[in-house]
């Protein structure tokens, strides 16, 4: 019996690290072939990965993804620092700003907009400022900000916080005129427009898939995309990073 006990004791041991690696394992982001184009965002990229597949199927390759389900602004933030240590990096492809909509205390459902919104709206643009900064001193020279779409359902009211950040907060963002930049602006038939800012050997641009993007293309949870969104999200990035010409 003591000999039993032992033998499974043995296994269990042996067994256990495998077991604690497996649950912490994220198979949304898995192995990459191409370090010089790196995800970072919440679950939108993350919960199902269809992103991820649908842009190796155009790109041919896997992007390293750093992208965390439930990631707040500060959380992908620290995703981008870490990204930008690459020395080779060419491309970012980011979103975020949601998490601390839809998670916050603060009431983003009134209409009008409530003061405690708009300090969280502010307070992302503010973050979204800082990381593009940190782009722009990074090894990265053409980067897609994907904007968010319009969510459904119980989630609907959220709508005019997204809206807010497009019509005040992201024609300053990707506004790079006032620095001796230029601007531009393109559409990805079928998938979405975009407008963006570019200085000497950077460039940013901000993909908006919301006329694009229907409630067909959204989950039963009123937030995340289907199949056919996650397809349509990522054909409006890659079509932004060809028509740009950025590293792919």
């Amino acid at each position: 019996m003591k000999k039993i006990r032992f033998f499974f004791a043995v296994i269990l041991v042996s067994v256990m690290p495998f077991v604690l690696c497996q649950c912490s394992w994220d198979f949304n982001n898995p192995k990459p072939s191409e370090w010089d184009v790196q995800i970072v965002g919440d679950s939108v990229f993350d919960l199902s990965g269809d992103i991820q597949k649908v842009l190796k199927t155009l790109s041919g390759k896997t992007y390293k993804d750093r992208s965390v389900s439930g990631a707040k602004i500060a959380a992908i933030d620290g995703q981008l620092a870490q990204a930008v240590t690459r020395t080779t990096l060419k491309t970012i492809i980011a979103d975020g700003g949601a998490n601390d909509i839809l998670q916050g205390s603060m009431d983003c459902n009134s209409d009008p907009l409530t003061p405690g919104c708009l300090d969280v709206l502010d307070y992302i643009s503010d973050t979204m400022w800082n990381m593009i900064v940190d782009m722009n001193n990074g090894p990265s020279t053409g980067n897609v900000w994907m904007g968010y779409y319009h969510v459904k359902g119980s989630e609907a009211e959220k709508n005019e916080a997204i809206d807010y950040a497009y019509d005040n907060l992201y024609p300053d963002l990707f506004d790079f005129s006032a620095s001796g930049g230029t601007n531009y602006s393109g559409v990805v038939p079928g998938y979405g427009e975009y407008y963006g800012g570019a200085l000497p050997g950077f460039s940013i641009a901000l993909a908006d898939p919301r006329d694009y993007i229907f409630e067909s293309d959204i989950k039963s949870d009123n937030i995340h995309p289907t199949y056919s969104g996650s397809q349509k999200l990522a054909n409006l990035i890659w079509g932004v990073m060809v028509q740009k010409n950025f590293y792919r």
